[in-house]
């Protein structure tokens, strides 16, 4: 329940600044999506990967489904509207 409305969450606020830059291409939904999984969730999770020594692939793993989905996410709310 919390893992949907923490989804929900990332969609309006995602959808909201595809409308305050007016995002309407394919292109820019994922230039969009995916800016914001690394600008958001790969640079914050990287100073706790860092300070407690994990694996590299450990990171991008957890950090990659994260960022393929913010992405797939632009993209449906650019091509959708």
């Amino acid at each position: 329940m919390v893992s949907i409305f923490a989804s929900v969450i990332i969609v309006i606020t995602l959808a909201m600044i595809v409308q305050l830059i007016g995002a309407s291409t394919a292109a820019e939904g994922v230039l969009l999506g995916l800016l914001a999984g690394v600008g958001f969730v790969a640079a914050t999770q990287l100073p706790n990967y860092m300070f407690e020594s994990r694996s590299l692939k450990i990171y991008v793993i957890n950090v990659g489904y994260p960022v393929v989905t913010f992405t797939t996410i632009g993209l449906l709310l650019t091509v959708w509207q």
